[in-house]
């Protein structure tokens, strides 16, 4: 389902511009939260992330992280904002 505006959007980094696009760019967030065993493992996941999501940036993405013991193992909470949506759905696939 498209959604329709009265105001172009435009993603500078993305080189797109639509009047009828599916991206609105209010979603440009992506949390993830996974449990691992070890805290190399958790790390070597976070380091998965963050370059999956440099390899996909055209301005930098704000990446918020925290690995932390829990009694089922180590805990990884990270949050990625990206300049545009689409930008977003990139990383989505690259990571899925």
């Amino acid at each position: 389902m498209a959604i329709q505006t009265e105001k172009p959007i435009e993603c500078v980094g993305c080189n797109t511009f639509d009047m009828k696009s599916l991206f609105d760019n209010r979603d440009c967030t992506q949390a993830i939260s996974y449990l691992y065993d070890t805290q190399e493992q958790a790390q070597t996941a976070l380091d998965f992330f963050t370059q999956k999501a440099r390899e996909v940036e055209s301005e930098p993405c704000e990446i918020q992280s925290e690995i932390r013991k829990t009694d089922d193992g180590y805990l990884l909470n990270a949050k990625f904002t990206f300049c545009c949506q689409a930008e977003l759905v990139i990383f989505q696939m690259k990571t899925a």
